[in-house]
């Protein structure tokens, strides 16, 4: 079964647990394309408690977002939530703070979903 993420629509990413270095929360069109990489990242690549928003467009990497605000904690469980209207992505972190993202690609729905890096993921909900 595809699952499309259209305008107007609610991805949470539910109880994830041990994050331990860093983990990637994607969506696009595919992997050359990816409206959203959301990034958190305790200690690694030169980053410490930082999260690291980018996008992919025709397989290349636009410039990096660090917004601060840095929520997450080593082994322990969280919950983000990631709102998609057409001009962009509204992402609730475990704290409850929101981060703005531009929906870079355009595109109206978006199918492709990867979860990558230290971190399990007990639950998903589309809405």
């Amino acid at each position: 079964k595809k699952i499309f993420l259209s305008k107007k629509k609610c991805f949470e990413v539910k109880k994830k647990k041990e994050i331990t270095g860093a983990c990637s929360f994607n969506i696009g069109l595919n992997d050359q394309n990816i409206a959203l990489h959301l990034n958190p990242r305790f200690d690694v690549w030169g980053d410490k408690d930082t999260i690291v928003l980018n996008s992919v467009e025709n397989s290349k990497w636009k410039d990096e977002v660090q917004p601060g605000g840095f929520c997450f904690f080593r082994g322990e469980s969280f919950k983000i939530i990631i709102k998609f209207k057409c001009k962009g992505f509204s992402i609730t972190l475990p704290n409850g703070s929101r981060i703005t993202v531009p929906n870079c690609i355009y595109a109206n729905k978006y199918s492709y979903f990867r979860f990558d890096g230290d971190v399990s993921i007990s639950s998903v909900e589309i809405r």
